[in-house]
């Protein structure tokens, strides 16, 4: 920590800098993001090009894919978040931060749905459902593991 002098000083208990960790997590949200974001070519890319996409072992191997791709958006949702809990002062809730956040959940829910939805264009109604319900129950995850404790932190911790 620099000092008003411009001299580095020590920090106090109270005033660690957890900068090195947040650049970790920001390097793993990136990560995470990228192999999201490969996961979803390869659901599409399977899709358009085996011969079969309704042969039971296709139906797994895209559903594991499925997994992967909401597991990765759960973790990176929830490390996004949890940079917040490191910073030392939190702007005020305004109406513009609560919109933007909002959003931001809201657009993770529905590129979520883009999933099932192509799977219905191939007509594999079941595989479709499963994962509906895989997605619902990472949207609760997400509500319970990271909005709830996101909204209880900003009304806690706002200036």
């Amino acid at each position: 920590m620099v000092d008003s002098s411009g001299r580095f000083s020590k920090m106090s208990r109270e005033e660690e800098d957890y900068s090195d960790y947040s650049r970790h997590i920001n390097t793993s949200i990136s990560g995470l993001t990228v192999i999201s974001g490969f996961t979803f070519t390869a659901i599409t890319l399977l899709l358009t090009r085996l011969d079969n996409p309704s042969s039971l072992r296709s139906q797994l191997m895209l559903l594991f894919l499925v997994v992967i791709f909401y597991l990765n958006g759960f973790l990176a949702e929830h490390l996004g978040i949890e940079t917040l809990y490191y910073c030392r002062r939190v702007p005020p809730q305004t109406k513009k931060i609560a919109v933007r956040t909002a959003l931001m959940f809201l657009s993770f829910g529905l590129f979520g749905l883009a999933i099932p939805f192509m799977f219905l264009l191939f007509d594999l109604v079941y595989l479709s459902i499963v994962t509906v319900v895989i997605w619902l129950i990472v949207l609760l995850a997400i509500l319970v593991f990271v909005y709830k404790p996101y909204r209880k932190y900003r009304d806690k911790n706002t200036d």
